[in-house]
């Protein structure tokens, strides 16, 4: 990757527009702080923008905040939270991380960016086959905690890489605005094949080995097939992104030794394990929960390299596919393709589409839920983000974790400038306070 840039800086206020650029910044020193001193004392008329991708996305874009230290007495620019990855990959600004904590799960090795755009990831099991013992797929990599802090993990599990291809495709994204357009299944599965481009597991490029959903009677079969016969040769495994198969009876509500699929021609047929099985029924109990309810739930999947057999139809051999799942993981999504992690996010997602607001869902990857948002209003004036959070308990530990998150909150963001809501009180449901006004 090449060496971090300092892009031109952008101020923008009532009266004036002044561009300070790298040099400006290093020989100006003060002058610049003065500009920032500035901003940062009139945030309401005052916008600060990077300068890094002139690509007329509008001013909303590559914002910049201006930060104070009363310590030290001194002044700086810092991105907006979920705005890094907006910025080039050589700005200063950038991040691969949209929330700094989401790095803060992984060593620095897990995620890397290597070029323009482009990110290499370490899972637990590589794709590339080997006749070498390779660390375990269904083991949790360092999820115990060490003198009261979690340890980082040195690998990204399936779920993780599943968030990390949602936000890096901006599903867990929504504006009014795309209403106008259709999310299904084949459109979530254009925006991951065009991520999975971007994403190399090792040395083998994701989009090589991803088997994606697909209908009958579609170019995505075909392409499916080509993966799949190309993994086959190359002793690569699979990765497998769909979602499962519309539950209507109690039934069809257990596993019983199989995935039930959405859209999956062209997939191959798949050998599960008794205790893969067994795993997700203990990690995904509640998304299976949702699933059994109606929900819609997303499905990635990690399997051996295909084999090729044969079944006998009318007589004669007829060849097919075969997979062993070695991994999978859960997702519940709205109808909009958010991922949820409750069902009392779900009914204040649907209120906020309900309302037209423009939102993030954060994303936790292989962390703590409760170390993130619920949601974030993009459409606040004045206010870059809004925090909305879901309080769904009130147990003794739940109400601690709460206190340390609203002090996070108010020295974040200042004294009110969240939103909350107590979903375990009895009339929960008909006293939901009201989002705070848009723009």
């Amino acid at each position: 990757m090449s060496d971090i840039k300092t892009y031109p800086v952008c101020f923008t206020g009532q009266v004036k527009t002044v561009e300070c650029d790298a040099a400006f910044q290093k020989d100006q020193a003060e002058t610049f702080k003065h500009y920032i001193r500035f901003a940062r004392q009139n945030k309401a008329t005052t916008l600060i923008t990077c300068q890094c991708m002139k690509d007329g996305e509008g001013e909303n874009r590559r914002r910049l905040k201006a930060c104070y230290s009363s310590t030290h007495d001194n002044y700086w620019l810092a991105r907006w939270s979920y705005s890094g990855s907006e910025h080039a990959p050589d700005c200063r600004f950038y991040s691969v991380w949209a929330d700094e904590k989401q790095g803060e799960i992984y060593t620095s090795d897990v995620v890397k960016a290597v070029s323009s755009g482009h990110f290499r990831i370490k899972l637990p099991t590589g794709l590339q086959k080997k006749e070498a013992t390779e660390c375990d797929a269904t083991a949790q990599p360092t999820g115990t905690r060490a003198e009261g802090k979690r340890k980082r993990q040195p690998a990204m599990r399936l779920l993780g890489l599943l968030h990390f291809m949602w936000e890096q495709a901006e599903i867990n994204h929504w504006h009014p605005n795309f209403d106008k357009r259709t999310r299904d299944n084949a459109w979530a599965a254009w925006r991951l094949k065009q991520v999975a481009e971007k994403i190399s597991i090792g040395k083998t490029l994701l989009r090589s080995v991803l088997v994606i959903m697909a209908r009958p009677g579609t170019q995505e079969i075909r392409n499916n097939w080509a993966t799949i016969d190309a993994a086959a040769a190359s002793n690569k495994r699979l990765v497998m992104i769909t979602s499962l198969k519309s539950c209507k009876t109690e039934e069809e509500g257990c596993l019983n030794g199989t995935l039930p699929l959405a859209e999956a021609a062209g997939f191959p047929s798949l050998d599960v394990p008794a205790d893969l099985i067994s795993r997700l029924n203990r990690s995904f109990s509640r998304e299976l929960g949702d699933w059994r309810r109606g929900q819609k739930v997303m499905l990635i999947a990690e399997t051996d390299p295909p084999v090729k057999k044969f079944r006998q139809r009318d007589g004669k051999p007829v060849p097919y596919n075969t997979c062993t799942v070695i991994d999978a993981a859960l997702m519940t999504v709205s109808p909009r393709f958010i991922p949820l992690d409750s069902s009392w996010e779900g009914i204040i997602e649907e209120k906020l589409w309900q309302e037209k607001r423009q939102f993030i869902k954060p994303l936790r990857y292989d962390g703590e839920a409760d170390v993130f948002p619920d949601f974030l209003l993009k459409d606040v004036p004045g206010r870059e983000i809004v925090p909305l959070e879901v309080f769904g308990m009130n147990t003794p530990d739940y109400l601690e974790r709460k206190a340390v998150k609203l002090e996070h909150y108010r020295e974040e963001y200042g004294e009110g400038n969240w939103w909350s809501w107590d979903a375990h009180k009895a009339d929960a449901l008909s006293n939901i306070p009201a989002f705070p006004v848009k723009g």
